[in-house]
Parts: structure tokens; C-alpha cells; sequence
């Protein structure tokens, strides 16, 4: 009877680590999905601005060797994006918003490139 009653100790005991680790290790997939988010939605935020700090912000994270390839490739999909609207485009102003906006994506990819 005491052995069966030390291995349901045991057994709960197990069990009651087990269920911490698993939900530790639930917290913490849940924050990096919430600080890619974040990244996500401040790098959204930096090619709409497009200026000096946007740079920063790009680069610091286009930096990361955890998401180079995927910033790298979102801005690459951008430029491509921005540089047909460029090309199709028939009046000045709207050439020059294109041409200001592919310049920024050119000098962010490059930025990240150098690192």
C-alpha cells in the first residue's frame, strides 16, 4: 500500500512539472509571436513614413539574423511592387511619389545588405 501510495506521489509529481514546463514553454511561443507582431507592424509603419528614423528601425531589425531573409525579401517584394507602379506610370507627380518611395526601399535593402 505505501508503495503504491510514494508512486502516485511520484506520478502527480511528474505530472505537475510537466504541466509548468509545458505551459512555460506555451508563454513563451505566445510572446515571440507577439514580438513578431510588433515587428511586423512597426516595419509597416516605417515604409509608409519613410524617413531618417524609418531607416533605423529597418535596419535594426533587417539586421537580425532571425529575420534577415524574411525583411529582406518583403522589401525586395515592395520595390518590385513600387518600380512597376513607376515604369506604368504616365503623369509627374505620381512618377515622382513612385520614385521617392523606390529610392527609400534601394537605401533600406542596402542598408540591411551591408550589415
Amino acid at each position: 500500500m505505501r508503495l503504491i501510495l510514494k508512486s502516485l506521489f511520484i506520478l502527480f509529481s511528474l505530472l505537475t512539472v510537466h504541466s509548468a514546463i509545458s505551459q512555460t514553454i506555451q508563454q513563451q511561443k505566445e510572446s515571440e509571436t507577439y514580438q513578431i507582431g510588433v515587428m511586423v507592424e512597426t516595419l509597416q509603419q516605417a515604409l509608409k513614413v519613410r524617413d531618417e528614423q524609418a531607416l533605423q528601425t529597418i535596419q535594426l531589425y533587417g539586421t537580425d539574423s532571425r529575420y534577415y531573409s524574411m525583411i529582406r525579401g518583403w522589401l525586395f517584394q515592395e520595390l518590385v511592387a513600387v518600380e512597376s507602379q513607376l515604369y506604368a506610370s504616365k503623369n509627374k507627380p505620381n512618377s515622382e511619389k513612385f520614385q521617392l518611395k523606390s529610392n527609400f526601399l534601394k537605401q533600406a535593402i542596402r542598408l540591411i545588405d551591408l550589415e
